[in-house]
């Protein structure tokens, strides 16, 4: 099923993607006697219901680090600080009728990243309800399907890894979609570790 993605009508793609969407998700953890992960219950149409990690899409010029702390602060009214990308996850989704029936179909590519509470309490915003989880209650979510099963498999990859993936901000000044008439100039190429 997930081989034909590629070759999708648009008309069936999610939003009519034409490439995967970026998107940033915390794993954000309170230390206390033992961690603490924080969840969103989520009240759009996707997943609704369901528990997962907070985050959301990644907009165009922000840097990683600004787009995810943007995004814990929108859903939770937290201020965090960047600790470390862990990992990138390629998700691909199909409707249940995929094996039967042309399918619906969306394609993300996720920026798992570590993140450290600053300041804050979390609060419910927007995006639906945030709570604070041992590690036995969200292991209760997933018997129960109450989280996102993609979601369940980042926390049970990520959580409590102190290896960083490599992370590179480069930035230049080029004539883009012109004919080159500048040398191009890279004024950052710095990893963030």
């Amino acid at each position: 099923m997930f081989n034909k993605l590629a070759n999708l009508p648009q008309a069936q793609r999610w939003r009519g993607q034409q490439q995967p969407i970026p998107i940033v998700v915390a794993i954000v953890r309170e230390m206390a006697a033992a961690p603490r992960y924080l969840l969103i219950q989520r009240n759009g149409d996707t997943y609704h219901g369901q528990w997962a990690l907070v985050g959301g899409k990644w907009d165009f010029g922000e840097t990683l680090p600004q787009a995810i702390v943007r995004e814990v602060r929108e859903e939770t009214n937290l201020d965090t600080e960047f600790v470390a990308l862990r990992g990138i996850v390629s998700e691909r989704v199909l409707t249940p009728e995929a094996a039967v029936t042309p399918a619906q179909a969306a394609h993300f590519l996720l920026f798992v990243c570590d993140l450290a509470v600053v300041a804050g309490q979390a609060q419910q915003q927007q995006e639906g309800a945030v709570a604070w989880f041992a590690w036995e209650a969200i292991e209760q979510l997933q018997a129960q399907q109450q989280i996102i099963p993609s979601d369940m498999a980042m926390l049970q990859q990520f959580a409590g890894v102190k290896t960083a993936v490599a992370h590179i901000e480069a930035e230049m000044i080029s004539n883009i979609g012109q004919m080159q008439i500048q040398v191009p100039q890279l004024v950052r190429f710095n990893a963030l570790l």
